[in-house]
Parts: C-alpha cells; sequence; structure tokens
C-alpha cells in the first residue's frame, strides 16, 4: 500500500527542474501513504515518484520504482497482488530469475510476460503505472473494482497523475477550477461519481480501465468488466452456497499474505462475521478490532463480542467512540479530506483505523458484500416500485407532502418519515435514474431552489446528456432488458461501491498508514455473485439471502445473520442539534459561501427544518459542511462562477 504520482511530458517537450521540484512536492503530501521509503526515477520528459508503505518483502530492494533488470521497465504501484505466490512460478517457467520476494516484481515481470493481458491475471487491489523507456509508451491502469485511487489530469503538454487529489492541487503550475455541474452531482449524490472529481479537467480512472499514452495521445480502454444476470449458472441454491464458501474461503487465505501484522475489522453484521470466521480457520491467532458507541442505538459491540466468543478470538479489542472523540475525528476528517465525500461513516473508520494501528498494519474487512449480495434496504424499494409507477406524478407530491406534514423528521437510523421520503423521491424518473433519486441527499427540485444559478433543464430527472443524471442513465443502459435487482446491482458496483465504499475506506486508513483490504471483492467471487439468480441474493423481503443461509450453516446466532442493516456510522443527525450544532452553524455561515454557489437563504430552511425536527436534512447538510471545509482547505482552487 503505497502513493504514485507521475508526470509525463509530450515527445519533444522536457521536464523543467522547477517542474521536477514541483513533482516532488507533490509526492510529499502523500507521505501519510507510505512512511517507510520515498523513491523516484526520471527521464527527460518523464518523472515517477513512489511513498511506501512496506506489506510484503520489506528489503529495501523491494522499493520503487522498481526497474526490470535490463533497465527497459520502470513501475510504481501503490496496493496489493494477492495471488502473486500462485503467479510466480507460471513466469519463472519462462525463464525468469526473481531478485525480490515482492508483488511488485510479480507485477512488473507479468507485463513484461503478458502485456495488457496481464491486468486480467491479477487478483487484488492496484492504481500503477509502468514505463516503457524503449517504446517510450506509459501505462496507467487501475484494479477491477476500483478500490485503490488514481486521478489524472491531460493537458497539452502531456498528462500528469497520482493516488490522491492533494498531490495535483499541490502543483502551483497549474490554474485549478470548480466543475460547477459535478458539484451539483455531489450535492445529490454525497460522493463524486463515476470518472468525476470537483475540478476541470481532472478525471478518476476507471475501475477495470488502462490508459495508454503514447507520443501524446491518451487513450482509454477497458480491460474488465462483470454484468450481473449475463451467463446465469445453472446451479442449485446448495451447490451455490458451497461453491461461495470455497471461494471466500480462499479469498480470505490469500488476503492474510503479509510480512506485517494483521487483523480484522468486526462489525458484528454479518459481513465482517464471515471474514472472521474464514481467516480464523487459517490462523487461529487473528485478533479482530470493533468499535463501540456510547449511543446505543448505532453500538454494535454487543454483537460484535458474542462473534469473537463464538470463535474463541484470543486477541479482540473495541474501542470506545464517544462525544469526544467523534469531536476530534471529525475535525481531522475536515482536515484532511482532499476529495469532497459526505459519508459521516468516514468519521467512524477514521476513529478504527487511528485506534488500531499501534497492533496492526493490515486490516481485513468486509466491504463489497452489499454491492454482490443485495444487502440495501434500498433493495425492498423495488417491490413497492410497480405501485408507484401506475399513479399520476401530482399523487406522488400530495404524498410526499402528507408524509412531511404527518410524520416526524425523527434522528433515529434510517426513520419512517427518512425512509418514506426517500422512496417518493424516485417518482417520476426514468428506470435508470430512480436508483440515484433514492440514494439522493437532496431532490432535483430543492437543488435547482439551492443552486439557482444552474439552468433549470439540468435538473431534469430523466438522465438526458449534460443533465443532473446523465452518468447514470448512459452507464446502466447497458443493462435494459435485464432485471431491476440485476439492474440496482450494477449500480451499486459501478457507481457505489468505488467511489463511496471504497474510496472513505482507502483515505480513512490510509490516513493512519494502515492498509485494508475486502475479501468479498476477489475478482472470481464477484463474477460468480454475479452469475447467480436473483432469488439467491433477495426475495420476499429477505436480502443477502446465500449470505445468511452460510452463516446459519456455520453456527452464528440467528442474531447475527437475520439483524436489520446497520451503517457503520453515528448519530450525526442527532448531534447537528446538539453537540455539533455549533460546528454546523459555524461552516454553514462561514464567508466561504460568498462565492454564489449557494442560496444562503435556502441553506438556512434546510437547516432550521432538521433543527426543528420537521424532516431528517443530515445529508444535504453534511454535504455543505464537507464542501465548505474543503473550499477553505484550498483556496487556489476557483469557483468560476
Amino acid at each position: 500500500m503505497c502513493a504514485i504520482f507521475g508526470w509525463i511530458k509530450n515527445k519533444g517537450s522536457h521536464l523543467t527542474k522547477e517542474e521536477i521540484l514541483c513533482a516532488r512536492k507533490a509526492l510529499t503530501t502523500m507521505v501519510h501513504r507510505g512512511p517507510d521509503s520515498q523513491g523516484e526515477w526520471y527521464s527527460n520528459n518523464v518523472y515517477m515518484g513512489h511513498r511506501r508503505l512496506k506489506i510484503i518483502d520489506l528489503s529495501e530492494e523491494a522499493n520503487q520504482p522498481f526497474i526490470d533488470e535490463k533497465g527497459r521497465y520502470i513501475v510504481t504501484f501503490n496496493g496489493e497482488i494477492y495471488n502473486y505466490l500462485e503467479l510466480r512460478p507460471q513466469i519463472e517457467k519462462e525463464n525468469f530469475k526473481f531478485r525480490t520476494a515482492s508483488d511488485t516484481e510479480v507485477l512488473l515481470a507479468s507485463f513484461m510476460l503478458w502485456g495488457k493481458g496481464a491486468f486480467l491475471k491479477f487478483d487484488g487491489m492496484f492504481a500503477a503505472a509502468i514505463h516503457d523507456t524503449i517504446s517510450e509508451k506509459n501505462y496507467l491502469f487501475r484494479d477491477h473494482l476500483g478500490q485503490k485511487p488514481l486521478y489524472y489530469y491531460v493537458y497539452d503538454e502531456g498528462i500528469v497523475y497520482a493516488s490522491e487529489l492533494r498531490a495535483l492541487l499541490a502543483l502551483e503550475c497549474f490554474k485549478w477550477q470548480i466543475d460547477l455541474n459535478n458539484f451539483l452531482k455531489f450535492l445529490t449524490n454525497s460522493y463524486y461519481i463515476w470518472d468525476t472529481t470537483p475540478l476541470i479537467g481532472v478525471k478518476k480512472l476507471l475501475p477495470g480501465c488502462y490508459l495508454e499514452i503514447e507520443e501524446g495521445r491518451v487513450s482509454l480502454q477497458r480491460y474488465w468488466d462483470s454484468i450481473p444476470d449475463n451467463n446465469l449458472l445453472n446451479i442449485s441454491f446448495e451447490d451455490a452456497s458451497l461453491e461461495f464458501q470455497r471461494l471466500f474461503d480462499r479469498s480470505c487465505e490469500i488476503s492474510m499474505r503479509s510480512d506485517v501484522p494483521y487483523g480484522v475489522f468486526l462489525s458484528g453484521g454479518i459481513d465482517s462475521s464471515l471474514v472472521l470466521d474464514s481467516c480464523h480457520k487459517f490462523n487461529q491467532e487473528i485478533s479482530s478490532f470493533s468499535v463501540s458507541m456510547a449511543e446505543s442505538d448505532f453500538d454494535e459491540w454487543g454483537k460484535a463480542k458474542i462473534v469473537a466468543d463464538q470463535l474463541k478470538i484470543k486477541t479482540r479489542k473495541a474501542y470506545l467512540m464517544n462525544y469526544k472523540s467523534i469531536q476530534e475525528s471529525i475535525d481531522v476528517f475536515f482536515g484532511f479530506l482532499d476529495e469532497p465525500h459526505g459519508d459521516p461513516g468516514f468519521v467512524n473508520s477514521y476513529f478504527l483505523a487511528k485506534s488500531c494501528r499501534s497492533d496492526i498494519t493490515v486490516a481485513i474487512a468486509g466491504d463489497g458484500a452489499d454491492e454482490l449480495f443485495a444487502g440495501y434496504v434500498s433493495f425492498l424499494a423495488l417491490e413497492k416500485e410497480r405501485f408507484f409507477n401506475s399513479i399520476p406524478a401530482f399523487f406522488v407530491s400530495g404524498v410526499n407532502k402528507l408524509v412531511k406534514h404527518l410524520l416526524p423528521g425523527n434522528d433515529k437510523y434510517l426513520g419512517l418519515q427518512f425512509r418514506a421520503l426517500s422512496l417518493l423521491q424516485g417518482f417520476p424518473a426514468h428506470e435508470t435514474t430512480r436508483f440515484p433519486l433514492w440514494l439522493g441527499a437532496i431532490s432535483p427540485e430543492e437543488l435547482q431552489m439551492l443552486c439557482p444559478w444552474q439552468d433549470s433543464g439540468f435538473f431534469s430527472r430523466k438522465g438526458e446528456e449534460g443533465t443532473l443524471f446523465e452518468d447514470f442513465r448512459r452507464v446502466l443502459s447497458v443493462m435494459e432488458g435485464r432485471s431491476r435487482t440485476q439492474m440496482f446491482l450494477y449500480f451499486y458496483q459501478k457507481f457505489f461501491l468505488p467511489e463511496f465504499v471504497c474510496l472513505h475506506t482507502d483515505r480513512a486508513a490510509m490516513q493512519n498508514s494502515l492498509e485494508v483490504r475486502s475479501p468479498f471483492l476477489s475478482v472470481s467471487l464477484v463474477e460468480f455473485a454475479n452469475k447467480l439468480p436473483d432469488y439467491f441474493k433477495t426475495s420476499n423481503g429477505e436480502l443477502k439471502k446465500i449470505l445468511k443461509y452460510v452463516a446459519y450453516q456455520r453456527g452464528f446466532q440467528k442474531m447475527i445473520y437475520n439483524q436489520k442493516k446497520q451503517g457503520f456510522t453515528f448519530p450525526i443527525a442527532r448531534w447537528l442539534k446538539t453537540v455539533l450544532r455549533s460546528k454546523m452553524d459555524e461552516i454553514l455561515s462561514s464567508k466561504i459561501w460568498n462565492n454564489g454557489l449557494i442560496n444562503p437563504l435556502y441553506m438556512e430552511h434546510l437547516k432550521e427544518e432538521h433543527l426543528l425536527g420537521k424532516r431528517n436534512n443530515y445529508r444535504i447538510l453534511f454535504n455543505l459542511m464537507v464542501f465548505g471545509k474543503w473550499l477553505e482547505k484550498f483556496p487556489q482552487v476557483s469557483v468560476g462562477l
């Protein structure tokens, strides 16, 4: 787990001494991702920098940038290739002599042997760059599911890329400006979706894709995709559960390959419990790490303890998260966030990573299970979709008003009014835009009142090109004709998983120089899950059916495998009215908003609705708080409104 930074000038252009100094400065902004060593390689027009967190092969010989023995290829690499031990003998058969025991050398040797076909052979998480000194080609590539980040910016003279946006923002020779349309998409979705970022021209390399850069031409290619409901398996439920366990156990086993201490993040939910159970099979001494919340309705330590007791985990630690620790963590969160992200659970993840870092360098987590096996409550909305599709829009609007008037805006996790309004927010809509509407922090109509500077046509619910939901309609068009469940799974896997779940896991952990691995995101397991029929995952109001069955077979108590979904978060809706009230007031009344981005009167209206208990508006309020602090942190970014 590391950080990479690179600068490629077009043929005929040269990196100046000043640009090399800028590159080094950018690299040092990511020292938290790689505190163990820093390295660089550069030529007349290519710079490759690396920060290393030592995980596999702790020797100096495994440092990066890593150069092959003949000096032709140079690689910088962030992440881990879990199946490197299986790939190594295949490469050795071709008379390749390894100099290290690292997965980095296996990655480079694989590329030297198989070219771009090597990407399909990797099982792991990675974002990497390779330079060929003879052909002068460069390759940037990202893992199948987008677990590791990679940003890039193409300009007239070349391209710059980095593991984090903060590194690009440190380049003073570029003028950065907010992408206003992407800002509106962030306020709606609470994160930057697909390849979007806060800055004009800066993109995220899409998961399962690579860039080929040659003589100033930049070509984006996809090397992998997995589409739910494509070539469904003819398999019984019982056989499917056995195959899942075989694949999952194998994934957990190779996820534990490490030359440094590791443990499991245990929430007490079904996903992390299965991870701990499988890891415990291969290492009886494995430790677990959990969070205990002072607020009883958000606390999961009781369930985590039951699981740890059942598995006879010898070392388990639980860290108490109360108001004081949340306040400290949220201040740090606002301080280090280089890309606005509206998930309050980010704060919990940071707290857990910080607390356990003195014990382990690698954590194993349950990310990805909900996106593969339909674990979110929103999947239950599909059962109500047909009814609301058949009634007129004006009737939906009337029901919406009644819900706001009759139901209190309570602060519980997924309270009744909150769930009802989220459901209604999806109507009317195109079939591909209903998913982001259900999960949206604010409706398009309210967003237009909050940001009246944008043309009204942008806020369309249909997802036409150049509008708020264009990305969703374009990407999900491949799922037309398939079931709504499978389309929803594809939505989660292509949008929510990489840039919401994986991003917050990566940033929160790496801020503490901690690596987090997710066995559910093994390529073979993802491909298997996407070939299972709908009813193996959800039917008749039951979610994650196959995982519950496996947990039952493994002897977990019913309260573990049949519990309601509980997000890894804290009672932010409640605390914005009390202990975090002053912080919210401070940020939302800041002079930073004098730029015209937000209608201050409507922002105040949303805040008052929340404070008076009329409606739970924590998501849009938190999004505004996050973006306001981001603007303060990076004053070099112009608004351009």
